[in-house]
């Protein structure tokens, strides 16, 4: 599978939708709806993809994420880490300010995109 095929893919469980697309500068991971125990594993499929295929720095939109508990912050660090092993970048965006005080509690505040696009 290609980037562009996997551009094209949307995974969902109930709770959960997991979109990819490709802006030209990264790969960006879009989630909406509740990422928690039961839809961990559409994160981390969605992730592994994504690395897999692409060669360059990944986004995760968090703005349409309404929920967003430790396992999926656990998964999101591991893919951080991942890439960070080959150079390349996870970068978090438009994150609640309930999920940016987890990620700073975690000590993962440096995955946050700077800027505006922090949602209220």
């Amino acid at each position: 599978m290609t980037l562009s095929e996997v551009a094209q893919t949307t995974v969902s469980a109930d709770a959960l939708v997991a979109s990819v697309t490709d802006d030209d500068t990264a790969a960006v991971v879009t989630l909406c709806g509740e990422a928690d125990l039961f839809t961990l594993p559409v994160v981390i499929d969605v992730l592994v993809r994504v690395i897999a295929e692409s060669d360059g720095p990944v986004i995760v939109d968090l703005a349409q994420t309404e929920f967003i508990d430790t396992g999926t912050v656990r998964a999101l660090a591991r893919a951080s880490w991942l890439l960070d092993g080959y150079g390349r970048t996870l970068t978090l965006r438009s994150p609640s300010k309930l999920a940016v005080r987890v990620f700073t509690l975690l000590g993962l505040c440096d995955l946050i995109e700077p800027g505006p696009n922090q949602a209220e």
